[in-house]
């Protein structure tokens, strides 16, 4: 992962920046001051800049307004250069967000519209990396998102189809299926983990767990990939192919997955090995709410994949018909 506050040089006075783009609607610079802060400045029409007192409140960020020559300048000051990775995904996402805007007030109108959502999730300390657990499963969803879903439902319907992120029992719902994804590393005794009793129980006619092997891999491995690299992959594809409302979806999800581009996930490769499909259905091994002692509040539990495999099918997710009922 690139800093691209390190190749700017650190002034006696004031500051210095570096334009990020020549292409996009706004001016925006990577800057560095006397103090050797790290800073994102942004120009914009003083008839669009917002008043300061609608300014979100950033954890760690300052927010200045200024008067520049025939513009307005919002200026990001970051407080800890340490905390660069964060500060790095909030001007990205303010850059990427902005960037096809049809005018520079709608682009002002977007970065002031994403900084309301950086407020809340600067909130929550998030800068540790995550286990690798926790990043398998991150993966198992976007790769479930690219094949099968968007192969299937393009990329608009197949965004609107995760849910995990917002806290859903099961990660996706496809019209009148649920499907739980899941990942594992491949030991000699393979096994899932099921986090809580909701997760394998639906009131939708159809449920799949489907499961995905994943590997650790060298970096010149065939196939192999970080978590970083998967969900720029995934972002490019749904720039080019999905309209903004989606592209939308997808960064917000990410957000309340609390997933950032820490640089310590450039260093994880993976890679697929297979993925399985299982219906839930009659005699599945599971535990239901019905079974559960009164008072006992949480469960979690292993479910061997060996048990599972009398119950393994092809992934059958069908298209709404729709002469039968509306898309929501």
């Amino acid at each position: 992962m690139n800093n691209p506050w390190s190749v700017i040089q650190t002034p006696k006075s004031e500051f210095n920046v570096q334009r990020v783009s020549t292409t996009h609607p706004l001016s925006l610079f990577w800057g560095k001051d006397a103090r050797g802060g790290y800073l994102f400045i942004v120009e914009m029409p003083e008839d669009a800049a917002p008043p300061k007192r609608n300014l979100p409140d950033l954890s760690g960020i300052r927010a200045l307004l200024g008067k520049g020559t025939d513009c307005v300048r919002l200026a990001f000051i970051l407080n800890e250069t340490a905390n660069w990775e964060i500060f790095l995904a909030l001007c990205n996402d303010l850059i990427r967000a902005s960037e096809k805007a049809e005018s520079k007030t709608v682009a002002v109108q977007i970065v002031l519209r994403h900084l309301s959502r950086w407020r809340e999730f600067l909130k929550h300390p998030r800068s540790q990396a995550w286990p690798d657990q926790k990043i398998k499963g991150l993966i198992g969803e976007l790769l479930f998102l690219e094949n099968p879903l968007a192969q299937t439902f393009a990329w608009d319907g197949s965004i609107s189809f995760w849910r995990g992120p917002e806290g859903a029992p099961q990660d996706f719902i496809v019209y009148d299926t649920a499907v739980e994804v899941k990942c594992q590393a491949g030991e000699s005794r393979p096994y899932v983990q099921i986090s809580s009793i909701g997760q394998l129980v639906t009131q939708l006619p159809n449920m799949f767990v489907v499961v995905h092997t994943i590997a650790s891999a060298e970096k010149a491995a065939e196939g192999a990939f970080t978590l970083n690299a998967l969900v720029e992959r995934l972002r490019m594809l749904i720039m080019d192919n999905a309209a903004e409302p989606a592209r939308e979806r997808f960064e917000n999800l990410l957000f309340q997955a609390g997933y950032v581009p820490l640089e310590a996930y450039d260093d994880k490769y993976f890679r697929l090995i297979s993925m399985r499909a299982f219906k839930v259905s009659e005699g599945f091994p599971r535990l239901k709410p019905d079974g559960i002692p009164e008072g006992v509040e949480r469960v979690s539990y292993q479910l061997s994949l060996d048990s599972l495999t009398p119950f393994e099918t092809a992934l059958n997710l069908k298209r709404k018909n729709p002469e039968n009922c509306n898309d929501n």
